[in-house]
């Protein structure tokens, strides 16, 4: 004979709102709230068309979300932002915090530095940062202001050292060659408009502030470019693997472009053609090839020292 199947009574399961009156209790306590801080919560879902606003795809279900003008630079990275703080307050419009930003001693401090310049702050949970960059580091912050690198009415001293970068993808590698253009005093960097990755919130996190320091100029073409800095006394050199010379043979003189290409493509043949001379950088396998960043870094060190050694 078989037994009757029951199944036991569960008591269900309630989730409580903030705020809610849990049974047998008194009603929740107020949330105290900071003065200083904007802790309103972003709207949710697909925000509406604005004048001079665009709107942020949804990264996922109940993505907190936020709408802000085309022009504006997200910058994410404590190091970034407060190198853009210490040098161009005056552009940043507002800086977004994780709410336990209080547990960061370099979030304090930015904090207290913005506080002190007057600087919007808004203290939003942390999954209203993600859109805008994974890798934030508790803090986003915007700025108005987008340096572009005017090479046409630049005033070139006795040196110049200008980057191009065709068609590379990766803001990883944006990042580096803007930390070590800002280090090795790059006066600019030339990318395309297409197929090639902009000043993204990443970019700026790796660059480590080197965003506020070389300016960045988007074009296409990069014949106008290349002719006009020719005309300033520049002579443009491609790096490419299967070039005869290398850096090491190469005589640099005062004024100088170095090109580099895409992460798996290299050069294109039509940028190839338009520079004066190709070059590499030793290497003992000919099946592999240096990051570009890296690239970029051997190339420029070893102008810079050249340089020096001519002094």
């Amino acid at each position: 004979m078989r037994k009757p199947s029951f199944k036991p009574k569960r008591s269900p399961t309630k989730n409580f709102a903030h705020g809610s009156k849990p049974p047998g209790k008194g009603p929740a306590p107020a949330r105290k709230k900071d003065a200083a801080f904007d802790t309103r919560p972003f709207s949710t879902g697909k925000h509406k068309s604005q004048s001079g606003l665009k709107d942020l795809d949804d990264n996922g279900p109940r993505a907190p979300q936020m709408a802000v003008p085309k022009s504006w630079r997200h910058v994410a990275g404590t190091h970034a932002i407060m190198e853009l703080i210490n040098t161009r307050p005056k552009t940043v419009q507002t800086i977004l915090l994780q709410n336990n930003w209080k547990s960061s001693a370099e979030l304090r401090e930015m904090v207290d530095i913005a506080t002190k310049k007057n600087i919007k702050i808004e203290e939003k949970p942390e999954a209203a940062l993600f859109p805008f960059c994974h890798s934030h580091q508790g803090a986003i912050a915007f700025s108005n202001e987008n340096l572009e690198f005017d090479y046409e009415n630049t005033i070139w001293d006795d040196h110049g050292l200008v980057i191009a970068l065709d068609g590379v993808e990766d803001p990883h590698n944006l990042g580096a060659v803007l930390r070590t253009g800002w280090l090795m005093g790059a006066n600019g960097i030339i990318i395309p408009d297409d197929r090639a990755v902009g000043l993204t919130a990443t970019a700026h996190k790796v660059a480590c502030g080197g965003a506020e320091h070389v300016p960045i100029y988007r074009n296409n073409q990069f014949q106008k470019s290349f002719e006009n800095l020719k005309e300033a006394g520049f002579w443009v050199y491609g790096l490419d693997h299967k070039a005869t010379k290398t850096i090491y043979d190469i005589k640099f003189p005062e004024k100088v472009v170095l090109v580099l290409g895409a992460e798996d493509k290299g050069l294109r043949t039509t940028t190839e053609k338009l520079c004066d001379e190709l070059i590499c950088i030793p290497q003992v396998s000919a099946g592999a090839s240096y990051n570009v960043s890296v690239s970029a870094a051997l190339a420029i060190a070893e102008t810079k020292r050249q340089w020096a050694a001519k002094k």
